[in-house]
């Protein structure tokens, strides 16, 4: 089972690198979380394999020197872990926008209440405008109805109050509205999604449907112009 989650947050301010870290870090403690593992060690991607595992970059959820040593202008490459198939988190400064891009692969269980409780603690700690989770490639292979919009997958938050009226086939909304954040997380199913279940598929494809035309699901360049 593949998880993709991709965080999109608001910089007030040009990013620092004690932000960075304290981002990082928290997205470590995440994946420690699912992966009941507290043991993994995090490196920076290198020529080679060798090269890799040479430049720790966390380690027991701290930042190494390596980390302090890089130079981030824009583009903040990845950091792996080689345990559990590859666990990937990575980032991209664009103008004020960050986009925390995270992966972990062939994870066999997750718990369900422990991911929302984080995206939720993560919605009051930054200013998020988009908050995408896919399961199994929803979104990478096309599964989502409008190749233009935001997809649903098995969460979406935006940064708009939907009613379980206006979506009654979602599974779950939970309304967020705190000094940071005033919006909707939308959960389509209540059991792990899949994206290569047909009915997980049209689930999130009706929900899609519905928003769109109600002119709540946005466009991705609205999004991210």
């Amino acid at each position: 089972m593949d998880i993709s989650i991709k965080i999109d947050i608001e910089l007030n301010d040009q990013l620092s690198l004690q932000t960075l870290m304290s981002t990082f870090s928290e997205m470590i403690a995440f994946t420690d979380l699912i992966t009941n593992n507290k043991e993994l060690v995090w490196y920076f991607c290198g020529d080679s394999l060798e090269e890799a595992l040479n430049q720790p970059a966390f380690k027991d959820n701290y930042p190494t020197l390596f980390f302090e040593e890089r130079q981030y202008i824009d583009i903040i490459e990845g950091i792996w872990s080689s345990e559990n198939k590859a666990l990937v988190i990575k980032g991209k400064i664009s103008s004020l926008k960050y986009n925390l891009d995270f992966d972990l692969r062939e994870i066999q269980s997750i718990a369900i209440d422990k991911i929302k409780d984080i995206l939720c603690s993560y919605l009051k700690k930054f200013d998020v405008f988009c908050i995408r989770v896919d399961i199994n490639d929803y979104e990478y292979k096309s599964r989502n109805v409008f190749p233009d919009r935001l997809p649903v997958g098995w969460m979406l938050y935006l940064n708009k109050k939907i009613m379980p009226e206006q979506v009654p086939m979602a599974a779950q909304l939970i309304h967020i509205d705190n000094e940071k954040n005033h919006g909707t997380l939308i959960i389509s199913t209540d059991h792990v999604f899949d994206g290569e279940n047909k009915d997980d598929i049209k689930k999130a494809n009706e929900i899609e449907i519905q928003l769109a035309g109600l002119g709540l699901l946005p466009l991705i360049r609205e999004i991210y112009s």
